[in-house]
This record gives structure tokens, sequence and C-alpha cells, in this order.
């Protein structure tokens, strides 16, 4: 019995000694480096956990990750501002997390830190679905943001970015997503085949103003995939044509369209197809679209190639043969981009040469169901 008294006493002495010695943890925070071109951000929208959505940073050089934000209930897209000083998320939460009374919010983080810095609460009818670009969009001058609502009534909410206010809701019937229009507009596209634009003054009052019919929804609509070309926004129908709108005077200017497809392509079966299927690189100016050979309503199903178009000679250029099927895709912009790949039932990123498709590296356990992309702008 004394011998074990001893033993442990000398332990206990021990111990004191080592925990002595041990230095005293205080929480800080990092700070991320300057941002670079080749830095993208992945939203996961968690299928089987929706309530604990997430965006995850990574950089395309190292296949590191840079970081994580926790975006609520069922992510569907993120913004940041011109000078990559704050991003912008659009979220839901629940007041017992799976149920109870619902809160909306425009979440804003610092982008050195990913911490919260402010919200701004906005009307409990954000669209919550599958995430794609347009579900928000902020204007040029860095002032409005307008977040899509869908209760299945359509409208959008407009926020005061520069004072931190929610503003008022506008309700747009028939219209959906939402696109920047230069510093005081706002587009949508419409079921009838219009767009409605939507003029702001600097209180943010809205006029509607309706577009000439552009496409016909009976025969072959468009599409609610969509890639930003600078002032311009690439949109796509269904047999495979690009349909190029000019944004940046505010109100829409049509391009003539024009198919992705010969005519012994569509005979082949091939299609675009995935949630995020197509990216521009604007330093190269080309696109970049997902495709894959299937019937008539395969327009989800994941692409086994990206083509890539010329968007001045409007010809494709290249094939990139991808060594993982994808649901969606996403190209850096600068002169040497990288080409981002993601399918929504893998966790995981790909990343290729963008210019010559080749496979660099694989990006394991990032995201269980990867469904969007955004690149960071620095």
């Amino acid at each position: 019995m004394k011998y074990r008294l001893g033993i442990f006493f000398a332990l206990l002495a021990l111990g004191g000694i080592v925990a002595a010695e041990l230095e005293v943890e205080t929480p800080r925070t990092a700070t991320l480096p300057a941002p670079n071109a080749h830095w993208m951000w992945i939203g996961d929208l968690n299928f089987n956990a929706m309530e604990a959505s997430k965006a995850f940073l990574v950089d395309g050089d190292s296949g590191q990750m840079l970081g994580m934000l926790s975006t609520g209930y069922f992510f569907s897209s993120a913004l940041h501002d011109s000078q990559y000083k704050n991003i912008y998320s659009p979220e839901v939460y629940l007041s017992r997390g799976t149920r109870g009374e619902r809160t909306d919010i425009i979440a804003i983080y610092d982008p050195k830190t990913l911490e919260p810095t402010d919200e701004i609460v906005i009307p409990a009818k954000h669209y919550s679905g599958i995430p794609i670009t347009a579900h928000a969009a902020i204007s040029t001058d860095d002032r409005f943001i307008a977040v899509y609502n869908f209760t299945p009534a359509q409208s959008i909410s407009l926020v005061d970015v520069q004072n931190r206010k929610f503003l008022h809701e506008v309700e747009t019937p028939g219209c959906a997503e939402v696109f920047a229009a230069g510093a005081r507009a706002f587009n949508m596209i419409c079921g009838d085949g219009t767009m409605l634009t939507l003029k702001l003054d600097d209180s943010g009052n809205t006029e509607p103003v309706r577009s000439a019919k552009f496409f016909d929804p009976r025969t072959d609509i468009i599409d609610d995939k969509m890639a930003r070309y600078g002032d311009s926004w690439a949109f796509f129908t269904k047999s495979g044509k690009l349909q190029m709108i000019d944004m940046a005077g505010g109100e829409p200017k049509f391009e003539s369209p024009w198919p992705l497809f010969t005519v012994d392509e569509v005979a082949d079966n091939w299609k675009l197809g995935g949630y995020q299927y197509a990216t521009i690189c604007e330093q190269t100016n080309e696109l970049y679209v997902l495709v894959h050979r299937g019937g008539e309503y395969s327009h989800k199903d994941p692409g086994s190639d990206v083509w890539v178009y010329d968007l001045k000679a409007k010809v494709r250029t290249r094939m990139i043969s991808l060594d993982h099927a994808a649901t969606s895709i996403q190209v850096t912009t600068d002169a040497k981009p990288l080409l981002f790949t993601a399918h929504a039932e893998h966790s995981g990123v790909h990343v290729y040469d963008a210019l010559s498709g080749v496979h660099q590296r694989t990006i394991s356990e990032i995201a269980v169901n990867p469904l969007l992309f955004w690149a960071v702008h620095p």
C-alpha cells in the first residue's frame, strides 16, 4: 500500500511539473494572404444535412483548402464586391435547427479572416433550391444587392449594401433569377420569352421595363444555367444554342444566337448537361461547356468532356476529355487559367490546366455534394 501511494504522489508531482511547463493557449484568428486568381470557392449543399451547408475556399495551385464558411440551410449562392473586401452570402436559419421560426439574412464575411462581420435581415422567402449563379446579384458599383425569392410567388428583396439595410420587396411575377445590369439596374429572365429590367434610382426605388420577346418558350427554352462575360451574360437554349446578352447599359441588348453543336453532333445526341455546365475565361475570351451524349431528358446528367469555344470567332477550338465525369465546372479568369470540375454525388474537386487540358491534381475530401463554384476576382 505504501509503495502504491508513493508512486501515486510521484506521478502527481510529475504531472504538476509537466502542467506547469505547458503554455496557456489563447484563441486567435488566422489571416489569409493576398488572394490570387487561382483561388476558388466551392459551394456544398450537403444533401443529407442541408441545415449545415458550407462553402470551401481552395487554392488551385497547391491543392490546399484555405478556409470554410458555414452558410446555413440549403446554401444557394454567394457574392463578393469588386475589391474583394466583403463576401455576401444569402442564408437561411431555423430557430430550432431543423424546425422553428425562419430567419433569412445576408451574412457579411471578411475575406481575410472569413469571420462574420455583420448581417442584414431580409424577408423569409429567399429561394431555397439547387444552387445556381443567379440567385443573387450585386450592382457593379457595389451599392445594391438583389436576392431572388420564390414562395412560389416570384419577387426580389432589394438591399442597400452601403447602409446595411433591407429596402423593399419588388414583385416580379413570371420572372426568375437576377443579373446585375450596371450600377442601377437588375435584369430577370421571364417565362414568356422576355426579360424584365428593374431600373433603380439612388434611393433604390424601382421602375420595371419589359423587353421584346427574344426566345420562344414553346419551342426552345432558355435554360437556368448561365455564365458571366464582363458586362454580358451567356445564356443557353435546350437545343444547344448560345444567346449572348449585353447588360452594360441596364436594359438588355440581345445578340443573334449561334449553335454550339453541328447538325451531325445534334444527331449524335451531344448535349449540354449538369448543374453548372458553362463558364467563361475573360482573359482568353473562351467559353467552356460541359457536354455528354444523352436523351431528351438528360440535361442534369454528368458530362464526360469539356468543349472550348472562341467567343470572338464563334468556333470550337478544342475538346478536353475529363479524367472524371463532372456536373459542375468553373474556369479562372487569368491568362493561364485553371479549370475546376466536380461531381455533385462525390466529394472532391479536380483541377486541370485549362489551356492544355492536362489533369493537374485532385483535391480530395472537399465538400460532400459540390454543386457550385465561384471564382475569386482579386
